[in-house]
C-alpha cells in the first residue's frame, strides 16, 4: 500500500531552516535580527519555487 504524501504539510520546514540558516549567518556578520529575516524570506521563496514545481507530481 502506497502513501501519498501531501507536500503541503511540511512547508514549514522550509521557514524553520531559513530562519536558522539566516540567524547563524547574521550572527557571524553581527546582525542576527536581519539575517533572520532574509532567511525567512529566502525559505520562502525555496518553499514557493519547489512546490510549484511539484504541483504536477502525484
Amino acid at each position: 500500500m502506497e502513501d501519498k504524501i501531501d507536500f503541503q504539510d511540511y512547508n514549514w520546514v522550509y521557514y524553520v531552516i531559513g530562519l536558522v540558516c539566516g540567524a547563524l549567518t547574521g550572527l557571524a556578520v553581527g546582525q542576527v535580527i536581519i539575517g533572520a529575516i532574509l532567511g525567512l524570506l529566502t525559505g520562502g521563496l525555496f518553499q514557493y519555487l519547489i512546490n510549484k514545481s511539484r504541483e504536477g507530481v502525484q
